[in-house]
């Protein structure tokens, strides 16, 4: 994402972060701080200020799902998650996330596949170091 900046970047965006602010003052307490809530508002909410901003910037009139055809609803989801991140994945941090957003879909197997689906697709690039494996996100011009 951009560096923030004192103009909103579209419609609603103060709006949003108020909510966000809202929410997590009602989830947070000093005595009794549930981080795994914390962290999954702050993930939706990247999630869904990426998709706000793409929207404000008319970058697309398709949907995620149409992009590409063939990939699953929970791939999909975790494809404009690694888009909104970015950074180094590998089946540790997507089993993380989906303990945050798809409770029961937790299994590295399924981690695994997805993985490989979204480069299979062209999305991703694996970079196989020998104590680091992991995926990032495929750059135009051929560059991860």
């Amino acid at each position: 994402m951009s560096a923030p900046t004192d103009t909103p970047a579209y419609d609603g965006e103060l709006a949003m972060l108020r909510g966000l602010v809202r929410t997590l003052r009602a989830v947070v307490r000093p005595d009794d701080a549930d981080v795994a809530e914390v962290r999954r508002l702050l993930w939706q909410h990247a999630t869904d200020d990426a998709a706000a901003r793409t929207e404000a910037e008319g970058k697309s009139s398709r949907t995620p799902a149409d992009a590409t055809p063939g990939l699953s609803d929970r791939q999909t989801r975790l494809l404009d998650a690694i888009r909104t991140h970015g950074g180094e994945w590998t089946t540790r941090r997507v089993m993380h996330l989906f303990a945050l957003t798809d409770p029961g879909v937790v299994q590295r197997g399924t981690a695994r596949r997805d993985l490989a689906a979204l480069q299979r697709a062209g999305h991703l690039v694996l970079v196989d170091d020998p104590d680091n494996r992991h995926y990032v996100l495929h750059r135009k011009g051929g560059d991860a």
